[in-house]
């Protein structure tokens, strides 16, 4: 799977999703969809959150990130 992220603006994020479709069966190709997906989601998600950080520095409570 390749989930690339092809623009970046202050209002939008283009990222481009590159599903393989060949496999056997229904499932296995359903199974492709769902990661690739979830790679372009945690692309999205990453630089959503990059908007609200100030300094850049992992967030920490405790001990733990």
């Amino acid at each position: 799977m390749d989930s690339t992220t092809v623009k970046k603006t202050r209002k939008y994020i283009t990222i481009q999703v590159t599903i393989p479709v060949e496999g056997k069966d229904m499932s296995t190709k359903e199974e492709a969809i769902q990661i690739a997906v979830n790679e372009a989601v945690k692309l999205a998600t990453e630089y959503v959150l990059t908007q609200y950080d100030t300094d850049g520095s992992p967030v920490k409570v405790g001990e733990e990130k």
